[in-house]
C-alpha cells in the first residue's frame, strides 16, 4: 500500500482518504508493542488499527509458530522420539510439485500462474472486511495447528510416522485444505472487481488460484502414494480418516 506524507500523531501513516496505511513490513514485536501502547486508539479506531497493525500482528504470530515447528522438525531427528526418517519420496512428480511451492522455484510458479492472492484482502464493506479477515486468521490458525500436531515429525517428502491427532483426526491434509481455502477467500475481491471491469481478469484470477489448488492436490496424492508404499501404517490411518480435504465430502 502506498505511503504518503500526511501521518497521525499516533505514528500510523495515513492515506489521502484518511485511512491508516498498513504496516505489513513491521515485525510482530513492533506491531504487538504498538497495539499494547495504543489500546485506546484500538477502541476508537478499531478498523483503522486492525488494518494497519492488528491483522498483521495476528498473522505474523500464527505463521511464526508454523515456521518454528517445521524448522525444529527439519533439524531434529532422534530415534528415541520416534521421528526418524523411514523413507524419502523417490518420484520426480512428488519432488516437482513440492518444490514448486517454495523459493526460488515458487517464483517461477507465480510467473506461470500470473496472479498471487493477497495476504490481506480488502473488502469494501467494513463488516464484511473484518469478518472475512478474521475468518482467514482462523483458517490460518488451523493451518498452523497442523504443524503443531506434526511436532518433531514435521517435514516434506519424507515418512517419519503418521499423525492422527489434532486436525488430522478429521481430514488427512488439513494444512493444504486450509491454505487453499484462505487463497480462495482472498481471491474474492479480485474476482468481484474482475466481474465488474474485465471478464478476462476474472478468468485469470480463477485460473491462477485453481492452478495452486491443483498443485496442492497433486502434493496430497503423491504424498499418499509414497506413504502407502512404505508400510501399512498409512492405510490403517486412511481407514479411520476417510476424507482428504473436506470432512464428509472430499
Amino acid at each position: 500500500m502506498p505511503r504518503h506524507a500526511d501521518h497521525s500523531a499516533q505514528g500510523l501513516l495515513r492515506l489521502p482518504d484518511g485511512r491508516l496505511a498498513a504496516r505489513s513490513h513491521d515485525t510482530q514485536i513492533s506491531n504487538g508493542a504498538y497495539l499494547l501502547d495504543n489500546l485506546e486508539l484500538l477502541r476508537l479506531e478499531f478498523l483503522a488499527v486492525f488494518n494497519a497493525r492488528g491483522y498483521w500482528f495476528l498473522l505474523q504470530v500464527i505463521l511464526f509458530l508454523d515456521v518454528i515447528f517445521f524448522t525444529v522438525g527439519y533439524l531434529v531427528e532422534i530415534p528415541r522420539l520416534n521421528n526418524s526418517i523411514r523413507s524419502v519420496d523417490p518420484t520426480l512428480l512428488g519432488w516437482a510439485v513440492a518444490l514448486a511451492c517454495y523459493p526460488p522455484f515458487s517464483n517461477l510458479t507465480n510467473t506461470v500462474l500470473a496472479w498471487t492472492p493477497s495476504d490481506f484482502p480488502q473488502f469494501q464493506t467494513p463488516a464484511v472486511h473484518i469478518t472475512a479477515n478474521f475468518f482467514l486468521l482462523a483458517v490460518m490458525a488451523v493451518y498452523t495447528s497442523a504443524s503443531v500436531a506434526l511436532n518433531l515429525k514435521a517435514s516434506n517428502l519424507t515418512h517419519r510416522g503418521i499423525i492422527s491427532h489434532g486436525p488430522y483426526r478429521f481430514i488427512r491434509h488439513p494444512a493444504y485444505a486450509c491454505k487453499n481455502l484462505a487463497w480462495w477467500v482472498a481471491a474474492i475481491p479480485a474476482v468481484y472487481a474482475g466481474l465488474r471491469d474485465s471478464l478476462w481478469d476474472t478468468l485469470l484470477v480463477l485460473a491462477s488460484v485453481g492452478g495452486w489448488t491443483l498443485i496442492y492436490v497433486l502434493r496430497a496424492l503423491t504424498e499418499e502414494d509414497h506413504l502407502r508404499k512404505v508400510d501399512g501404517e498409512y492405510d490403517r490411518y486412511c481407514e479411520k480418516v476417510r476424507y482428504r480435504f473436506i470432512p464428509g465430502l472430499l
